[in-house]
């Protein structure tokens, strides 16, 4: 025989790093063959060859070979006797023309099992050591170096441990493992690794008959690679299962049937009932095989019993219970425990479970909240040991709504009274409310009207449909009572209503009204006065007055004098309420009210207060911070202005308080003067100083200066001038706004003053002292010295008598000049202006205002004595048209005064108030 020549000439690598050369022996034969192995330098006949002969598949070989291009053949025949060598295979290079040599290239894996990988790099024409060799798994992940190994100089092994199952990407379906050189170079080969979930979950259940076994098994279609295939193995062992289930060679296929949510589905019959049955699930793919973990499995544990049949359920009468009984399945042991879930029959039912164990009875009572209602009753059962599976569920029961005793009260009735004028009667017409099904246990088949008249007459009558009953009222005692019936007997507690015309006229509520609470709720209360009657009860009555609906009542306690009615009101339709007291002799006189009382009531309890509440704590904090808020601004605007009386000789003993002193302050002023208009712009005029004597020397030695028409600097803690007198200018505040207006709109000027002083001592006319941050916009009484020092080369001393001071100093203001003018009781508020004067050693000054009169009465006069010593600084507002002539100064310097005068531009400023002469008196007496 010749055979056929080897197939599949491939290389492969052992543990230790051995390389072989492996093949796959021809169609089976029926004798052992031998193999013979061809190495040759190239493909030409005279090149270098070497023969070895093998007795298996495979053949190891120099690692060496593998630098250079070598072919390798095989060859076979029989072992033993003649006959024919086939032809030599395929040949097959062992050249490392790809540079890297993976074994294996291709491998198939569980999940969780650990996998090793050999790589020899061939860069270029050298082998790369083993040492510089890194792996990466899918080139963005570095395989630490903790699991490598070397196992020779040219080979390096990777070991990964646990693995997890391949995430499909696309249509690749493994991991690329790629062998690299130490300087991150990777050639474009790599290993492929492929991990598949095989930890498939076997369940089988046998049937309540006992006949056949059904194994269940599910698969991830996700982790099926192309090309694979599913299939269920199993070997049975005679009786139950071994400790530990291993597969068997000796294992059977099992035909599963694909079902729903790739589910498969396996039925063993016949079964033995006690053999253990092995099973697992082989996964076959070109690859190679796996198998899942092995299960082992009894039939007679996992049987799954018939459902428990004749199920009835009733409740049981006098007792209220829920009485269950059924009869155990065909095929099953007396140990069994059951589980009963009943459930009030309608769409949504609430199961409840209850659980029996080992009854022997079948039966089991259950207490139930509520006995008038229909029940669903089901059954199901299992083996009390625990093994098997419940068995479904069986046919549902049902419990029939019957009369369990007598219904245990009559109902609530009352009666509506209307009066027959033709026949000169009254008619009675009772009406009263279903009971329910609690009280009447379960129905209700009548009713019964019993009478009783005073003339100790006595009938009933019948009521089959309905809850109404009406009747004459003839007679002056008719006392009623309602009893209910059903299949059991009648109510034993009842009530009783008389109708007595001699209580009907006893009044004993004295107010009755209605707070409306909500749409759906509304309050009564009422008052009694005292009486000798015992109230059993009240009755209320309720009715829209605006529809016609039927009137409303029921009873309430006799202990109460407030009831909460809870219904569906429009509070703004017209509702009638009525009270009724409940007498053991009868019902006495009403009391009605028509409308809703508006004001509120005392309730601690009224849901309106949690919602009001809440609001209203929260609007007055707000109105409180608003009034904060606005407190301190108008502080800022009206306040401001007010002297302080600890700092001002005329505000002390002022009470601020009273409101009186406002209005005085504000509106009670004298004579408004007349004010001239506002220069808005800096005009040329002349520059001059006019004064006017007010007092004669003889009549006082003390100079009084009135007026308020310069800016001057305040302290921080002091006012900017005190006067003696109390002046009242309530009217200036306009003046300040237009003098405001007037400053802002001219940005920068120059100013000139004028200052007059004598040699006599001052007569302390103003009290307050202030450091002479300025002398701008102030009149000041000082001492020569201190005066004319503070103006340098510009002023001039002539003798003892008063002079003139004329300094050519021009105030340039960097910003915007903002005056603050006269405030509403004369004094100046505090300006921009700079530092005239150092705030260093200067003495110092007594501070007071210049007045000036109008220049029709006197021209050419000054409030000058000679005891008086003065420097007045007038502002360059005060412009009059005529050359002033002081008076006691020598002529030599009046003439320098008017040759001095010229044209110049100024800001103008109008006076603030000006003063007669009869006020100046009246200040300086003072």
């Amino acid at each position: 025989v010749k055979p056929e020549p080897p197939l599949n000439l491939h290389l492969e690598m052992t543990e230790e790093g051995q390389m072989k050369i492996c093949w796959a022996a021809p169609v089976l034969m029926p004798y052992k063959l031998q193999y013979e192995v061809k190495i040759s330098a190239n493909s030409s006949d005279n090149g270098w060859q070497m023969v070895q002969v093998a007795l298996e598949t495979s053949l190891a070989i120099d690692n060496t070979l593998l630098g250079s291009s070598y072919l390798v053949q095989v060859r076979c025949r029989n072992h033993h006797g003649p006959g024919f060598w086939s032809d030599w295979s395929t040949p097959y290079n062992l050249n490392l023309g790809a540079q890297v040599l993976y074994f294996p290239p291709k491998l198939l894996t569980s999940v969780g099992s650990n996998v090793s990988f050999h790589c020899i790099y061939k860069n270029k024409t050298k082998l790369v050591a083993s040492k510089k060799i890194v792996w990466w798994l899918n080139l963005a992940e570095e395989i630490p170096q903790s699991q490598y190994t070397l196992v020779n100089d040219r080979v390096s092994k990777v070991t990964l441990f646990n693995l997890k199952a391949t995430k499909p990407r696309g249509s690749f379906f493994y991991n690329a493992l790629y062998c690299c050189h130490q300087n991150r170079e990777c050639h474009h080969r790599y290993a492929e690794l492929y991990v598949v979930d095989v930890n498939i979950n076997i369940t089988c259940e046998t049937d309540g008959y006992l006949t056949k076994m059904t194994c269940r098994w599910s698969a991830n279609p996700n982790t099926m690679l192309l090309g694979s295939s599913l299939q269920l193995r199993y070997h049975r062992s005679r009786i139950y299962c071994s400790d530990f289930p291993s597969t068997s060679p000796k294992s059977e296929v099992k035909e599963c049937h694909l079902q729903k949510n790739h589910s498969y589905e396996c039925t063993f019959q016949p079964i033995f009932l006690l053999s253990g049955y092995t099973m697992w699930i082989e996964f076959k793919h070109l690859l190679g095989t796996l198998e899942s973990s092995p299960t082992c499995v009894v039939p007679a544990d996992v049987v799954k019993l018939l459902p428990p049949s004749s199920v009835r359920a009733e409740l049981t009468r006098n007792v209220g219970l829920l009485n269950v009984s059924w009869t155990n399945p065909l095929f099953a042991n007396s140990d069994l425990k059951f589980q009963i879930r009943y459930a009030v029959n309608r769409e949504e039912m609430m199961w409840e479970l209850y659980e029996v164990s080992n009854a022997p009875t079948r039966s089991a009572v259950i207490e139930v909240p509520n006995l008038c209602v229909e029940y669903v009753v089901q059954v199901r059962c299992r083996e009390l040991d625990g093994s098997g599976y419940w068995s479904n569920w069986s046919r549902s029961a049902y419990t029939l709504v019957k009369d369990i005793k007598a219904p245990l009260q009559g109902p609530e009735f009352w009666r509506i009274i209307t009066e027959d004028p033709i026949k000169r009667q009254k008619n009675v017409t009772l009406l009263w409310k279903p009971l329910v099904k609690s009280h009447s246990l379960c129905s209700v088949s009548r009713y019964i009207v019993q009478h009783r008249t005073s003339g100790n007459t006595t009938w009933s009558e019948y009521v089959d449909s309905g809850t109404t009953c009406s009747f004459p009222w003839t007679e002056h005692t008719h006392t009623i009572t309602v009893l209910a019936m059903n299949s059991v007997g009648v109510s034993s507690v009842n009530f009783n209503l008389t109708l007595s015309q001699q209580m009907s006229t006893v009044s004993v509520v004295r107010s009755l009204s209605a707070y409306p609470v909500n749409s759906t709720c509304v309050v009564l209360i009422w008052t009694l006065s005292p009486q000798i009657y015992v109230i059993t009860s009240f009755i209320i009555e309720w009715k829209n007055l605006n529809k016609e609906e039927e009137m409303k009542w029921l009873r309430v306690p006799p202990n109460i004098s407030k009831y909460y009615i809870y219904d569906h009101f429009i509070l703004i339709e017209k509702y009638q309420f009525s009270l009724y007291p409940v007498f053991a002799g009868g019902v006495g006189k009403s009391r009605a009210t028509d409308h809703f009382t508006k004001a509120g009531y005392e309730n601690e309890n009224n849901a309106n207060l949690y919602v009001v509440l809440p609001i209203v704590i929260s609007t007055s904090v707000l109105l409180l911070g608003a009034l904060l808020v606005s407190q301190q601004r108008m502080k800022k605007l009206f306040w401001e202005d007010v002297p302080n009386p600890k700092n001002c000789s005329w505000a002390q003993g002022v009470n601020f308080q009273k409101p009186e002193t406002f209005e005085h302050l504000f509106i009670k002023h004298p004579k408004a003067m007349s004010f001239e208009p506002l220069l808005l712009e800096p005009a040329i005029v002349l520059e001059d100083i006019s004064v006017t004597e007010v007092l004669k020397k003889e009549d006082s030695q003390d100079f009084v200066v009135v007026d308020s028409m310069f800016t001057t600097p305040q302290d921080s803690a002091h006012d900017s001038a005190c006067s003696s007198s109390h002046f009242h200018s309530s009217s200036f505040s306009e003046s300040s706004h237009d003098g405001q207006s007037s400053a802002e709109v001219t940005g920068e000027s120059d100013i000139k003053y004028a200052t007059v002083l004598t040699n006599s001592r001052s007569s302390g006319l103003c009290e307050h002292k202030v450091r002479p941050r300025s002398c701008f916009d102030r009149c000041c009484l000082a001492e020569d010295s201190s005066a004319t020092g503070s103006f340098s080369s510009s002023s001039w001393v002539v003798g003892n008598g008063a002079f003139l001071v004329l300094p050519e100093v021009p105030i340039r203001q960097p910003k915007t000049l903002s005056l603050s003018l006269i405030s509403s009781e004369g004094f100046s508020e505090p300006s921009d202006h700079d530092d005239a004067f150092p705030d260093g050693d200067s003495p110092e000054q007594t501070l007071c205002y210049v007045g000036v009169t109008s220049l029709g009465k006197r021209d050419n006069d000054i409030f000058l004595t000679d005891s008086s010593r003065v420097m007045c600084q007038f502002h360059a507002m005060d412009l009059l048209q005529e050359g002033g002539v002081l008076q006691h100064t020598p002529s030599h310097f009046n003439a320098f005064i008017q040759s001095s005068l010229q044209y110049k531009a100024i800001v103008p400023y109008m006076p603030q108030f000006q003063m007669t002469a009869a006020k100046v008196q009246e200040s300086t007496e003072k």
